[in-house]
């Protein structure tokens, strides 16, 4: 840790006269006598480390060294070897993922700590201190920079020569673990940009929602108990569902998984405890005596879910003594408990304090409940990390994130002082709207102490070019107006609501434009041309957006106008680029590569007309042509909340027909020639929208979504078909009682009551529905406002011994039953 690790002090002495060591001339008018030298059997790391160096000093200085395996003067090596032994320098007192850069007459040695290629350190991470000291001594002695990742992502200063002064440098990361989430890092190229700006981890921690993964949902039935009670009943499991963390049949369950899970990978170090997300705990007498008011007298469950987390991590420590277990304190569980609970030594927290997600830190309340919080929970323990979207605003809409520097410098100097252990702080999958905000959590997460508003100014300088201070005004000036939409909206967090369109970006949409284009005027270097474009490639879409919404004035008087047509023509011209926000069904989704049998509906008894209905989330809808005349999708009812709803069609064979952007404008069209039928996936996240077709058979698939299909507010009866041989099957009606609630009837081909469904005490009502003799065929499920509270997000789920298929409009009902694996 850096705070015990001593930094040398970099000398640089020029002054003649005075004893200084001549620099050493790496590169001079473009040539070079040195090579780039590390051991035959280094690491990768170290050899990732040689080619980047070799890399960029031909980029800087004109000149590729070669890369040798054995010593040769002068030299740049690289790692602790034979050659740095002899040159008298040593690892002592230089932590994990630390380094050393020293000059020595002709040459300079680069080395850290380096773990071997499948090593992990005592904390399962791994360390790549000769890579991060390579990194280092570009960024100092080159003038390097890492801006974005991608062709046009480095700041490269071009001088013909390189020069190193007498150094003896050391430093070391403060965190132990430094994560930059949801930056894309999957890509390779954000892989590399991670590695350059020395983000990785020598402690190792997994701490991800964990209890469905721990506990599966099909326990239900033979361990009910295990499984949270409401409302005096135990509720079967959907979607983030909650366990009954008093029942010790569950905590040793649970503590099993982890046990097996240690079993089967010797070299892991930590499972994650953390509960599933958002609300439902147990309500059973057990549970609920554990419960207590937090500071602002809301529920708390933290003595709950720290007794949980040390029960379990009790007997995982008997088989499994040196392995961690890690928990978050979050939502419902971020307050210590009033009475303190010693955690068990193999516990490790991860705070995540949700109150402050979004910009509400701007708020000088929040700032001292945060404060204070820091100190409570590091009373509790040592073992604790960070988690938290402190400057986010969750959207694909193309609104630029403000980098909230007020808020970073807030952070994490605080941080370091609570001797916090790692960093998981959110960046922004668009690297147009929020690259600024990307470059200073990586820079801060190796130094916390940085001086935030430096590397914001440079970031932009080096970025942007000559339009570099219209951009870097561009950004404060949003970080201005959000700070102030903030202080004046109490209820605002980290989505994009209407109201931040309206009153931070659509107010302030023609200065932005003005901005951006008055630094396109500028640039001239292509490099920050191609980063420049980036952020206009985002303003395009928040231009539309804007219209969408009808936010501004004479949106075609921009420049940043686009019809429809043309604007989803972009789209799909940069679809994977890394500037705008990246599809969520990036891969083929797994529905799309099932069989199904399809078949539309001669006859639906009891059919109503179909009504106004809007279906929330990812949605997977299975079409078959009915005729000649070609099939047209429309959308209509969308309320987007900051998504973008995307499509994508894909033929029986799973290969892909079109995709594009959801939109009442614009319908999907498709032949009715050439496919048997059509799997469409609609990714909206928590967007609303109505959907219709003609010249097709359509039915939406109830099980795509791990709570069943969801609806939002106004909704239409629900058609599936029970084919013949199925003497029952389960359906689950769910609501969040009981500020939202449901009923429903379930109606028999007969048109008999096959059974009635209520949540308006319970969320989840499941029943196992018998199917009489003869009772095959078409089945309706009305669903209904209850009579007293609102109805708003429900939720249908079919059994597994049902297809899952739901039809919404009868008289284009689509039978489909699912082809069991293997059959061709």
């Amino acid at each position: 840790m850096k705070n015990a690790f001593v930094k040398l002090a970099c000398l640089a002495l020029f002054v003649p006269g005075v004893g200084a060591a001549a620099p050493v001339e790496v590169i001079r008018d473009r040539a070079s006598s040195h090579a780039i030298y590390h051991e035959p059997g280094a690491p990768s790391s170290v050899v990732m480390a040689a080619s980047e160096l070799q890399h960029y000093l031909e980029k800087a200085g004109g000149v590729k060294l070669q890369i040798v395996t054995q010593p040769r003067e002068p030299m740049i090596s690289l790692g602790a070897n034979a050659a740095s032994r002899s040159a008298g320098l040593s690892l002592d007192g230089v932590p994990l993922e630390g380094f050393r850069i020293v000059t020595r007459g002709r040459n300079v040695y680069i080395l850290g700590p380096d773990t071997a290629d499948n090593e992990l350190t005592p904390g399962g991470g791994t360390s790549a201190g000769t890579r991060n000291g390579v990194y280092t001594f570009l960024e100092k002695y080159l003038g390097v920079r890492w801006l974005v990742p991608g062709e046009h992502g480095d700041y490269v200063p071009r001088s013909g020569e390189v020069l190193i002064p007498e150094t003896d440098l050391a430093d070391a990361p403060f965190f132990l673990n430094r994560r930059v989430p949801y930056t894309q890092e999957r890509r390779p190229e954000v892989k590399r940009w991670w590695a350059r700006q020395r983000l990785g981890w020598s402690l190792f921690l997994n701490h991800s929602h964990n209890w469905e993964g721990s506990v599966p949902a099909s326990l239900y039935d033979q361990h009910p108990d295990w499984f949270a009670q409401r409302g005096g009943v135990r509720v079967p499991p959907s979607g983030r569902y909650k366990l009954c963390v008093t029942n010790p049949g569950l905590v040793r369950a649970y503590a099993d998984a982890a046990i097996a899970f240690f079993d089967q990978r010797p070299q892991a170090t930590c499972y994650s405890l953390s509960p599933s997300d958002s609300a439902g705990w147990c309500e059973c007498a057990d549970c609920s005596a554990r419960y207590e008011k937090d500071p602002n007298e809301e529920l708390s469950v933290t003595p709950a879910i720290l007794s949980f987390y040390n029960d379990v991590a009790r007997l995982v420590a008997q088989r499994h003594p040196g392995k961690f277990l890690a928990g978050y304190v979050y939502a419902q569980y971020v307050f210590p408990p009033k009475t303190p609970i010693r955690l068990e030594p193999n516990v490790f927290l991860v705070w995540a304090p949700s109150f402050d997600y979004g910009y509400t830190l701007f708020r000088p309340q929040l700032q001292r409940q945060w404060e204070d919080l820091l100190g409570q929970w590091t009373g509790v323990t040592r073992n604790l990390s960070y988690y938290d979207l402190p400057v986010n605003i969750s959207t694909e809409a193309g609104a630029p994130n403000p980098p909230g520097l007020k808020i970073l410098k807030f952070l994490y100097p605080r941080l370091k002082a609570g001797g916090i252990k790692g960093v998981y702080v959110y960046g922004i999958d668009a690297w147009g709207r929020g690259g600024p905000l990307n470059y200073l959590l990586a820079r801060l997460a190796w130094d916390p102490e940085a001086d935030v508003e430096a590397l914001f100014d440079e970031f932009c300088d080096k970025a942007y070019g000559a339009g570099g201070p219209e951009i870097n005004r561009l950004f404060r000036a949003l970080d201005a107006e959000m700070e102030r939409h903030y202080l004046a909206n109490p209820k605002a967090s980290y989505t994009l609501t209407n109201e931040i369109m309206q009153d931070v970006y659509a107010k302030n949409f023609p200065q932005l434009e003005r901005l951006y284009r008055s630094a396109e005027a500028k640039v001239q270097d292509p490099e920050a041309k191609a980063r420049l474009a980036m952020i206009g490639e985002n303003l395009t879409v928040l231009a539309w957006n804007l219209r969408q919404f009808k936010m501004l004035p004479d949106p075609e008087a921009s420049s940043f106008y686009l019809p429809d047509a043309e604007f989803f023509a972009l789209l799909t011209s940069k679809r994977g680029s890394l500037a705008l926000e990246p599809p969520a069904e990036a891969g083929r989704p797994s529905a799309v590569n099932r069989k199904v049998q399809v078949s539309p509906a001669q006859d639906v008894p009891g059919a109503e007309p179909m009504r106004r209905f809007r279906l929330r989330g990812d949605q997977h809808l299975v079409l078959l042509p009915t005729g000649r005349e070609e099939v047209r999708i429309r959308f209509s009812q969308i309320t987007a909340r900051g998504k973008l709803i995307t499509y994508r069609v894909f033929s029986p064979d799973g290969s892909e027909v079109t995709s594009g952007l959801a939109s009442a404008e614009v319908p999907i069209v498709l032949s009715a020639d050439g496919n048997k039928y059509y799997h469409l996936v609609v990714s909206a996240a928590s967007a609303t929208f109505m959907i219709e077709a003609t010249g097709a058979a359509w039915a939406v698939d109830g099980a795509f979504g791990n709570k069943g299909l969801h609806l939002l507010g106004a909704t239409t009866p629900l058609y599936f078909h029970v084919p013949a041989g199925v003497e029952s099957f389960h359906l689950s009606l769910e609501a969040d009682p009981p500020g939202e609630v449901a009923v429903a009837t379930l109606y028999a081909p007969d048109g008999r009551k096959a059974g009635e469904f209520d949540c308006t005490a319970v969320s989840v009502d499941r029943k196992l529905i018998s199917v009489p003799s003869q009772a095959a065929g078409w089945w309706k499920l009305a669903i209904e406002k209850a009579p007293a509270g609102p109805i708003d997000d429900v939720w249908v789920k079919p059994g597994d011994e049902l297809s899952g298929y739901f039809s919404l409009e009868p008289a284009r009902a689509l039978g489909v039953t699912r082809v069991p694996e293997g059959t061709k």
